[in-house]
């Protein structure tokens, strides 16, 4: 399928620079840059030109690429200029290909073209806007190997076992009319078992694909005046929240991003827990309890030399996992550190103010969001769409298993089963996708991609 229009943008960032690119797909493509230019181009040749406003006035001079399709990212006609990077010259050149019949792109077109012409299935077209979002190196390996098609490479070979055990059973369904094949429920089951491990394996990567490309939020809570603020300068080398000896000075949420493993951490310095009395402060630990409830790990914060039930009384959710942190610890006897040891599970001891204990606080950290290991050594799933279609399709196939254990084999509801097991590998790869989880998937992206 081919879209008939021809369309236009910046496939850089906005603002000054060295330089900048101008990207045009579509069937008049070719025709705009060499009405604006005066000159041919050649096929994947950079071609050095001046680039003329309707005037023949020489606005800027650049190098023009034109990629033929379906040799392209889109699979059209594409030309993209490389031009001096003024957001003036920029905007200049896309309003004179706009004047010769091209229309300015919406975010993700480019993308959606190249998933419409068959150049990326959805999951390849996914990650092109996780990669470019990525935060650390480790997110961009992982995103780079979905956009070359590793991930998508075991979908389809799902797809392919699905499609050979669903043809058997056709087979029986439609066309033989004598005993069953010789083996049919025997081979059909350790197939489809094989998927299970499959898909299984797959669910579990979730979690290290989220991480990897959506970061983690770690929230800090306590109650006033404990050290959290202190603890999150510290954490991320320089004074990011206000500190003071003042109970109460955090009442907003103080949020700062850092790389801890290899993943993009949101660090979350929140309002003190306790029963407030203002409106104000009522407000900062609503916010605070909202925070906690989103969170990939709480940081529950207390002063070690005193012992605050207060904290305690808050429902933070049981689901989330936490790390119990003492700070001051450098004022407290040995005797009960080893005494808070035995009553708090998972527990630091630290000095916010002097830095003791920080390094281990950040194992922590890693062993409680599962990152002390190799997160981008395999493939993942990063999103929960592809989640979803994936535990759907286990299900499909678990009970089609269950369908096999019998010694009667119905073999109408295996087929069942299995088509919908399949359906939901094909929505995965963005073969029966609607255009409603489409147009969320590209509008997230950037103009010129």
């Amino acid at each position: 399928m081919n879209t008939p229009t021809t369309i236009v943008a910046p496939a850089t960032p906005h603002g000054v620079g060295g330089i900048a690119v101008v990207r045009i797909s579509g069937p008049a493509s070719y025709k705009i840059v060499q009405h604006l230019s005066g000159v041919a181009l050649n096929i994947r040749y950079a071609t050095y030109i001046n680039i003329n406003d309707l005037s023949g006035n020489c606005i800027d001079r650049g190098i023009a690429i034109f990629y033929k399709k379906p040799g392209s990212y889109t699979g059209e006609d594409v030309v993209e200029i490389s031009c001096h990077g003024n957001p003036v010259i920029v905007q200049h050149i896309v309003d004179i290909c706009c004047e010769l019949g091209a229309t300015l792109a919406e975010p993700g077109e480019f993308t959606r073209r190249a998933f419409i012409n068959g150049k990326l299935d959805l999951v390849q077209a996914e990650s092109v806007g996780a990669l470019i979002q990525s935060q650390s190196a480790e997110s961009a390996s992982l995103n780079l190997r979905l956009l070359e098609g590793d991930l998508s490479k075991i979908f389809a070979q799902i797809k392919h076992v699905l499609l050979q055990s669903l043809s058997s059973v056709e087979f029986e369904l439609d066309v033989s009319e004598e005993a069953l094949q010789p083996n049919l429920q025997k081979d059909l089951f350790q197939n489809v078992l094989l998927l299970v491990d499959g898909l299984s394996t797959l669910l579990d990567s979730y979690q290290r694909g989220k991480l990897l490309t959506q970061g983690a939020k770690v929230v800090i809570v306590g109650s006033p005046n404990v050290g959290k603020s202190t603890l999150l300068n510290r954490l991320v080398g320089f004074d990011r929240a206000i500190t003071s000896a003042e109970p109460g000075t955090t009442r907003d949420p103080v949020d700062v991003n850092l790389t801890i493993g290899g993943v993009s951490v949101s660090l979350i310095d929140t309002a003190g827990l306790r029963s407030a009395t203002g409106e104000i402060e009522k407000e900062g630990v609503s916010r605070t309890l909202q925070y906690a409830k989103s969170a990939d790990c709480i940081i529950e914060m207390y002063e070690a030399r005193e012992t605050n039930k207060e904290v305690l009384s808050f429902a933070l959710p049981d689901s989330i996992p936490r790390i119990h942190v003492f700070n001051k610890t450098d004022l407290l006897e040995s005797h009960k550190i080893i005494a808070l040891r035995k009553t708090h599970k998972n527990t630091c001891f630290i000095s916010a103010l002097s830095g003791k204990g920080l390094d281990e606080l950040e194992s922590k950290i890693k062993d409680t969001l599962g990152l002390n290991r190799a997160l981008s050594s395999d493939v993942a799933l990063t999103t929960a769409r592809q989640k979803d279609s994936a535990k759907n399709a286990l299900a499909s196939i678990n009970n089609a298993l269950g369908l096999l254990s019998q010694s009667t084999l119905e073999l109408e509801l295996i087929s069942f089963e299995l088509h919908e097991a399949l359906q939901s590998i094909d929505r995965i790869l963005g073969k029966t996708t609607p255009d409603d989880i489409l147009n969320n998937i590209f509008g997230a992206f950037c103009v010129g991609k």
